[in-house]
C-alpha cells in the first residue's frame, strides 16, 4: 500500500513538471516576440497549445490568423451590400480583395508549415500584413480620404501577423 501511494505521488508530481514545461514553451516562445501578451493570450486561449512543440504553437498561431482574415473578409462582403459612394465601395472591393488573397495564401503556409517548408511559410504568413497596408491605403488616394470602417480590424491584424511572423522566426 505504501508503494501504492509512492508511485501515485511521483506520477503526479512528474505530471506536474511535464505540464508545466509546456506553459514554459508558451512563455519562452512568446516573449521573444513583439507583444509577448497578445502571444500568450491567444495561445492559452487554444486548448491545442497546452501539449503542442513550437511547430504545433505556429500552427495554431497561423489558423488563428486564417480565423481574423476569414472574419474580415466577411465584413467586406456585408460593407459590400451598404449603399455607399462609389469611391468608398471601391475601396472596400480592394479591401476585400486582399483580404480574400490573404486567406488564400494562409492556407498555403498552413501547408506549407505541415510540410516543414518554413520560407514559404513565412513568404506567404508575411502577405498578410501587405494586404492590410494595401486595404489601409486605398481609402487615402482619394480625395477627400475616405474614413475606412475596417481600421480597427485591419490594425488588429497587422499587430497579430507582426508577432506572428517574430514567432514562426522562432520554429
Amino acid at each position: 500500500m505504501k508503494l501504492m501511494r509512492t508511485f501515485i505521488v511521483i506520477f503526479f508530481v512528474s505530471l506536474f513538471f511535464v505540464a508545466h514545461s509546456k506553459g514554459d514553451l508558451i512563455d519562452d516562445m512568446c516573449k521573444k516576440t513583439i507583444d509577448d501578451k497578445l502571444c500568450v493570450n491567444s495561445l492559452r486561449a487554444d486548448l491545442r497549445s497546452s501539449s503542442a512543440d513550437k511547430k504545433g504553437l505556429a500552427h495554431i498561431m497561423l489558423q488563428l490568423s486564417l480565423a481574423r482574415a476569414n472574419d474580415i473578409y466577411n465584413q467586406t462582403l456585408v460593407l459590400m451590400k451598404q449603399p455607399m459612394e462609389p469611391i468608398l465601395k471601391q475601396c472596400i472591393q480592394i479591401c476585400r480583395d486582399n483580404y480574400y488573397i490573404t486567406v488564400s495564401q494562409l492556407i498555403s503556409s498552413i501547408k506549407y508549415l505541415d510540410e516543414n517548408d518554413l520560407d514559404m511559410t513565412k513568404s506567404d504568413a508575411g502577405a498578410a500584413i501587405t494586404c492590410t497596408v494595401t486595404c489601409e491605403e486605398s481609402f487615402t488616394e482619394w480625395h477627400p480620404i475616405r474614413k475606412d470602417p475596417l481600421k480597427k480590424e485591419n490594425d488588429d491584424f497587422f499587430h497579430f501577423n507582426d508577432m506572428l511572423l517574430s514567432l514562426l522566426n522562432l520554429v
